[in-house]
């Protein structure tokens, strides 16, 4: 048998085997691992779904147990029965959950007995003005809806200039309508009558002008300025602080609970050195200004607001907390605020028997110069060796004299001390003239004797005369005094009569006096540019919003400026900006950008069915179906306020209940 020779590559494709088995193997081990790693991914979020999931069941099912039950946050009442916990077993499948509550000391209650007896305005929009001006002017993209919950009334007229005026409510104009406007019932325009279109006439929460505030150190950008109730009188000092190139530029300013006046004379004729000149208008172009109680952002009372403040929702909202504590900003003269690029929040204090007005427009009062004449009650004689404090006080012809025996060139100085005013001069007053009254003469005169007097550091002449009468002359001092009066440190001076002679003679000084004329701070009515009919070049509004990048400017409050006009422009509004309504002269309202906010741009609250309280809710997850303890960091958060139809006897299952935040964990 011949052997046949057979071509066999088994021998060599072994080691191909092997090589490609390796290489599947690490791959295969490569997608394993990634897929375990997916797998456990998969499992943990799904683990956090579950948690969320959880944890916000957990707080509607809290919700819901205080809403069948009587809780209503009274003294040593528990939110569950006999605990402020509610735990949950086996809540969440696998997992279990537990609630804490905290009741809520916000109470709010908004109910009108009357027009005349209201914690709220009657009308979301009033406009008082009677004719020159539109009352209420709406300027939007075609197309677009200015919404308005509550009463719109406007003693002249309104002209809704593109898109169309919304209200849940009635629409009244004694004067013309122009542009679309949906109301129930329909619009009433030239109506004839109604008290509802009065002024109600709110009070300002300041009887007298607070103490001047000098402005909070500004030096570091992105910090927290704190702001003191008071006077404040220096436009171009808070615009300044407020302006992208301020040193503390980004910061968030904090207006502490109390009443502000601004009064700003900037623009006054006669100012003291240190007030800078400039329009007496107020401009946020920066930061955040917060007015009133801070708050976090689950509504909680907190020491300091947040830099930079989220707004809106930066301080306590009196239409959710009645024991809202916020502040109003009261505007006398001609002075203005606009606000520009920064951002401001507003926050009224809350009241059982009025508006939470936040901010205010005087519409009575005014300055009254007063002109001091003051004596000095202390001398220093020298060569007047018969003077006393009485004989230089009063112009009588008692006069202290200097009895010049020697001839040749001589001098002689007398010098006083006291001029202390009867009553304190304020700071902040404006020194319109200080002058000095020297009633003198000389039995044997010249018209080359040298005569002057000196007040602190400034020497001024007085005129010599040929004759032997006695002369009055006045000589300004203002420059001297004016800073020191402003500053309100003004309490008494030095001054000193020095007479240099060139003759024999007797020197009278009859009266040395100080006469201050000067205008203290006041509460003064809207004036200037303010009270002119807007639409004139020359008139200006009390508030004025320029948004170019969303809306900045909240009011949560009531806005009262009876005699001034209002001019807002919102950019994308998406948020109510005036909260507890408005009542101004004139509104001018400019909506741009996307109008696509559903809700009202300017509201005001309805009457409350009940009364209202409210708590905390916070849930907590928990592994496994034992129990669960509320400690670590919460899941889930809430804060709800109930309505019940009567607070002393809640029906359980029958409170309305409201949602007012929700959040997760952070």
């Amino acid at each position: 048998m011949k052997r046949r020779w057979v071509h066999d590559d088994s021998g060599a494709a072994l080691p191909l085997v092997l090589v490609l088995v390796t290489v599947i193997a690490v791959v295969l081990g490569a997608v394993l691992s990634f897929a375990d790693t997916s797998v456990r991914t998969t499992v943990n979020l799904r683990d956090q779904a579950a948690s969320a999931y959880t944890a916000d069941g957990a707080l509607q099912a809290a919700i819901n147990q205080i809403r069948n039950s009587g809780f209503t946050g009274a003294p040593g009442q528990h939110c569950f029965g006999g605990s402020d916990t509610l735990t949950l077993p086996a809540f969440g499948g696998a997992d279990s959950a537990a609630v804490s509550c905290t009741a809520d000391p916000a109470k709010v209650l908004i109910q009108c007995q009357s027009l005349s007896v209201c914690n709220r305005p009657g009308n979301a929009i009033l406009t008082l003005g009677t004719g020159g001006e539109d009352g209420l002017n709406i300027q939007q993209p075609t197309g677009s809806s200015f919404r308005v919950h509550g009463v719109v009334y406007s003693n002249s007229n309104i002209n809704v200039v593109n898109g169309s005026l919304d209200t849940n409510t009635a629409v009244y104009a004694k004067g013309a309508c122009a542009g679309t406007i949906r109301s129930t019932p329909a619009a009433s325009c030239g109506y004839g009558g109604s008290s509802a279109g009065a002024d109600p006439g709110y009070a300002p929460a300041l009887t007298s002008v607070p103490p001047r505030q000098s402005l909070p150190p500004c030096t570091k950008a992105g910090s927290l300025v704190t702001f003191t109730p008071g006077y404040y009188d220096d436009a171009a000092g808070l615009s300044a602080m407020m302006s992208s190139s301020s040193k503390c530029k980004d910061s968030t300013w904090w207006f502490k609970p109390g009443t502000y006046y601004f009064d700003f004379h900037n623009n006054a004729a006669v100012r003291p050195p240190s007030l800078p000149n400039g329009e007496d208008v107020w401009t946020i172009d920066n930061g955040y200004l917060v007015g009133g109680t801070p708050v976090d952002e689950s509504g909680r009372i907190v020491a300091t607001p947040s830099v930079p403040a989220k707004i809106p929702g930066a301080c306590d909202n009196p239409i959710e907390d009645a024991n809202a504590v916020g502040v109003q900003f009261v505007f006398g003269g001609d002075s203005r605020l606009a606000v520009k690029a920064g951002q401001a929040e507003i926050c009224g204090t809350y009241s059982g028997s009025k508006p939470p007005v936040a901010l205010y427009g005087l519409t009575s009062g005014a300055e009254a110069p007063v002109t001091a004449t003051l004596a000095p009650t202390g001398v220093t004689p020298g060569a007047f060796t018969d003077a006393t404090p009485a004989k230089v006080s009063t112009v009588d012809g008692n006069a202290a004299t200097w009895v010049n025996t020697a001839g040749g060139a001589q001098s002689a100085t007398l010098a006083t001390t006291g001029y202390t005013p009867t009553a304190a001069i304020p700071a902040g007053s404006i020194l319109s003239a200080a002058r000095v009254r020297v009633v003198h003469g000389n039995d044997n005169g010249s018209t080359q004797d040298n005569l002057s007097v000196q007040l602190g550091s400034t020497t001024a002449g007085v005129p010599s005369y040929g004759d032997n009468a006695t002369h009055t002359d006045f000589v300004d001092v203002t420059s001297a005094l004016a800073q020191q009066v402003y500053d309100g440190a003004f309490t008494g001076a030095q001054l000193s009569y020095t007479a240099a002679v060139r003759h024999k003679g007797i020197e009278r000084l009859d009266a040395l006096q100080l006469e201050l004329t000067y205008t203290p701070p006041a509460l003064r009515a809207g004036s200037g540019c303010t009270q002119l009919p807007y639409t004139t070049s020359a008139a200006c509004a009390l508030v004025t919003s320029v948004n170019n990048s969303g809306n900045r400017f909240y009011v949560q409050g009531t806005t009262y400026a009876p005699k001034a006009a209002l001019d807002m422009t919102l950019n994308n509004a998406a948020e109510p900006i005036f909260r507890f309504g408005v009542i101004a002269r004139s509104l001018w309202v400019k909506l741009t950008g996307s109008v696509t906010f559903s809700g009202p741009i300017i509201e005001v609250p309805d009457d409350s069915p009940g009364f209202v309280f409210g708590v905390y809710l916070s849930a907590y997850v928990c592994p496994g179906a034992g129990a669960c303890a509320p400690s670590g960091t919460a899941a889930a958060r809430a804060r709800v306020a109930y309505v019940d139809g009567d607070p002393t006897n809640p029906v359980p299952g029958k409170r309305q209940v409201s949602v007012l935040s929700w959040s997760g964990a952070r």
